[in-house]
């Protein structure tokens, strides 16, 4: 089990499951040996053992393996589509997904692709790629308002840990453009990011790091304030990094320990 995604419109948690090819979902109230409420599973889903899978609210989809079911698919059941990028997150105010293609050598090597629902669409809108965007591996992602909010694992360059960190863009970027904001590093605190999410009451980010055995809770009222600007879609480096914060909250091991 490589992923957990929580609705909070349905009160449900959906888990791929790789060794057994599913999908499954539990209420957001499960507790111990309680079953799945739905399980896709089958020859027809065409699932090989996904490691993530994301949730569309607003058109109530499930994405998995670039492949796209209804959100109550129960059973041995057909995608009604499929996606030319593995999808990351989705952005219903645009009506896009975000997917990243790519990755695993040194930084700038993995891109962050934004392309239509639309199954017509052949090409993405935009990508985001280049050695400024510190691109190795890209992981977990959330849309949120417009910005793009993915982690980078950055254990793979030369550099090693030093380039892990949550990368924050607009969903207008394009380019070689450098993180709008950086969370947690580079050459901070993250070394192998994995899940990530953000808790909007509390304006916080939320990272899971898989070297460190822990999760990791980062206030970053940046990202709830205001919405991006589409015009501003290149910017200077400079204008950019903000260093990444430490984190108010560190749980590692069954500690908690606070800042």
């Amino acid at each position: 089990m490589h992923a957990i995604y929580y609705n909070e419109v349905r009160d449900e948690i959906v888990v791929p499951q790789q060794f057994a090819q599913a999908i499954l979902t539990f209420r957001g109230a499960a507790s111990g040996e309680e079953a799945p409420i739905r399980v896709l599973q089958g020859p027809l889903t065409q699932l090989r053992g996904s490691s993530g899978v994301v949730v569309d609210v607003v058109n109530n989809e499930l994405i998995t393996e670039r492949k796209v079911f209804p959100i109550d698919a129960n059973g041995n059941v057909a995608p009604i589509r499929t996606t030319q990028f593995n999808v990351l997150a989705v952005d219903p105010v645009n009506n896009l997904y975000v997917g990243t293609r790519g990755g695993g050598g040194e930084e700038g090597s993995a891109n962050i692709v934004i392309f239509p629902r639309d199954p017509n669409s052949t090409a993405p809108v935009r990508t985001i790629q280049g050695p400024r965007t510190m691109l190795v591996q890209v992981m977990r992602t959330r849309v949120h308002n417009g910005w793009i909010i993915a982690g980078n694992d950055g254990i793979q360059s030369e550099r090693r840990n030093g380039l892990s960190f949550v990368g924050v863009w607009s969903i207008f970027d394009e380019g070689d453009v450098p993180p709008r904001w950086t969370i947690g590093g580079p050459q901070r605190m993250l070394l192998k990011p994995r899940g990530l999410d953000i808790d909007v009451k509390n304006q916080t980010v939320i990272v899971s790091d898989k070297e460190l055995n822990g999760v990791l809770t980062y206030h970053v009222p940046e990202l709830f304030r205001e919405s991006p600007n589409p015009n501003r879609t290149q910017m200077r480096r400079s204008e950019v990094l903000a260093g990444g914060s430490e984190p108010i909250l560190f749980q590692n091991f069954g500690r908690s320990l606070r800042n």
